[in-house]
């Protein structure tokens, strides 16, 4: 029997899971490796940190949903893909044979700018590892107070920022005194100002000093442009994506960057067995920001393309809405969002993404 190989328990994939429930592949041998049970929603993580949602309703159980597919399940972690001998090598040294694979383990944060850094630092990705630390660090006597700098100012580390900030003053977690330091781009870079103006005041009711300058770590030390340093109990990365460094040596089609890259159906440029979706890859016929809602948008495109390929099927092709939905959470209940020119803020706008975020985890 030949064998489907899915590399990674991202969203997108636990989709195509979840749709192959209702319609199961045949005469496919179907094997999910991942290195984690759980699989852990981005989007709920800074409720979780501000005391909103508690860490099971912020996962999904990856395990039970691939046994339930009919898929095997390892629980390991690929180190190197050898495309050209269609094989990938885990972590504890087996070697896995497969005829077609569909990648989706996201990307890496990327600590470029603080790898010279000797004191506490946490990294946004792996969630599983930041829950776990995060975890470790709400155990301080309520009494310390925590220093706590986020280095990185997209949305994720506002989010965070707002989040670190609001448990904090709410009890849900010892008093945290946050800095959200973004780089040279700002706050919010690519949003739009009125974006960035209402997550600027946001910030500010919250306590958090932003400093809109780049961070250089020196022993530990954080070295800012205008050459003041500080000296964090904490440091957070959320400091942007890089591609995992196995993808360049895979023998696939990569970016400049490292990224895998697939047409609009999903599937390499190299390899037509090899497919990839979400933060692992990206388009060459266009741009996409590096967003989990194309990732979930994809899945079905992905899945009928995945049954195509076993079955000699037609491929479908994934076509990315104009517009995105961008929905920011502000740790207080409270969120920012906006849709292509449309800009709106307010409770109503939390109760939309709480709406959309439990559907998606719940659904599982």
């Amino acid at each position: 029997m030949k064998r489907l190989v899915l590399m990674g328990a991202g969203h997108a994939h636990l989709v195509v899971l979840k749709q192959w429930l209702r319609e199961p592949l045949t005469d496919v041998e179907l094997v999910l490796v991942t290195p984690s049970t759980w699989q852990y929603y981005s989007g709920m993580i800074p409720g979780w940190v501000a005391g909103h949602y508690s860490i099971d309703q912020c996962r999904i159980d990856a395990e039970a949903l691939a046994l339930a597919a009919g898929a095997d399940i390892v629980l390991d972690t690929v180190e190197e893909i050898r495309a050209d001998e269609k094989q990938v090598r885990l972590a504890g040294g087996e070697l896995v044979d497969y005829n077609w694979l569909s990648i989706d383990i996201g990307a890496q944060t990327s600590v470029t700018s603080l790898r010279g850094y000797t004191g506490s630092l946490l990294s946004i990705k792996p969630l599983e590892q930041f829950h776990e630390r995060w975890s470790r660090v709400q155990e301080r006597p309520a009494s310390e107070v925590l220093h706590c700098a986020l280095v990185g100012g997209g949305a994720a580390g506002a989010e965070l920022a707002m989040a670190f900030a609001y448990a904090g003053r709410t009890g849900a977690s010892a008093p945290i005194e946050v800095s959200l330091i973004t780089g040279h781009q700002g706050l919010l870079p690519g949003f739009r100002p009125c974006i960035r103006k209402l997550a600027r005041r946001k910030l500010k009711r919250l306590g958090v000093h932003v400093i809109e300058q780049r961070a250089e770590a020196v022993g530990p030390l954080l070295t800012l442009t205008d050459g003041a340093s500080m000296r964090p109990d904490l440091v957070v990365a959320v400091t942007g994506s890089e591609a995992f460094p196995f993808l360049k040596s895979s023998g696939l089609a990569v970016d400049a960057e490292g990224f895998v890259l697939v047409n609009e159906h999903q599937q390499s440029l190299s390899h037509p067995e090899v497919f990839a979706v979400g933060d692992v890859c990206s388009r060459s016929d266009r741009a996409l920001n590096r967003s989990g809602v194309h990732a979930i948008r994809a899945a079905p495109a992905l899945a009928a393309n995945l049954r195509a390929a076993t079955n000699a099927g037609e491929f479908a092709t994934f076509q990315p809405r104009p517009y995105t939905l961008y929905l920011i959470s502000c740790g207080d209940r409270s969120a920012i969002g906006c849709y292509g020119p449309l800009a709106f803020s307010g409770r109503w706008v939390w109760r939309l993404k709480d709406k959309i975020d439990r559907g998606f985890v719940e659904g599982f």
